[in-house]
């Protein structure tokens, strides 16, 4: 039987499109949370899990895990500094180089909000068995490889002149 995913015949029987629709609810239900209950953005949100998972780690580390550029990672970091969540410590010697950690506020707001996350985790997952929950695991890992594997092969693939409102090849 041939299924929707291996023959696409709309935009919508497309797995990327599928995915972002799926992340696009899911993750409107935690922008909700967290700007309503917590006073946090999702990306902020995002910026204090991979701080509480990592440890300390620079703002370059953190911008390349939370698959951000460098500019929106150093404005959402400067606001979770003014808001006290995060703390950044420089090494002697060479303020250019700095680490960010959780600050006690930040460790506190993170185990607030992780339990509402992994509810609306549960809740998109309630649908499947516990098996096929860790097949769907074990099949997101190797797509995700699949995926790194096809970018490392398009490194050489022309880019578009965005600075001059174009796109290379149209016309």
């Amino acid at each position: 039987m041939t299924s929707r995913l291996d023959a696409p015949r709309r935009y919508d029987d497309m797995l990327l499109y599928r995915i972002n629709r799926l992340r696009a609810v899911g993750g409107g239900m935690v922008l909700r949370y967290c700007e309503g209950q917590f006073g946090i953005t999702r990306r902020e949100w995002v910026m204090l899990a991979l701080l509480h998972d990592s440890g300390p780690i620079s703002s370059s580390d953190l911008a390349g895990r939370a698959d951000l550029d460098k500019s929106a990672t150093s404005k959402a970091v400067t606001t979770l500094l003014d808001k006290g969540l995060v703390e950044r410590t420089t090494r002697p010697g060479d303020r250019r180089y700095s680490l960010l950690t959780l600050s006690d506020k930040g460790r506190e707001l993170h185990a607030r909000v992780l339990p509402v996350v992994e509810g609306i985790t549960r809740r998109i997952l309630a649908g499947l068995s516990r098996d096929e929950v860790a097949v769907l695991d074990d099949m997101l890992a190797r797509m995700q490889s699949e995926a790194e594997a096809l970018w490392a092969e398009a490194a050489d693939l022309p880019r578009a002149d965005r600075r001059h409102g174009g796109t290379r090849g149209a016309g």
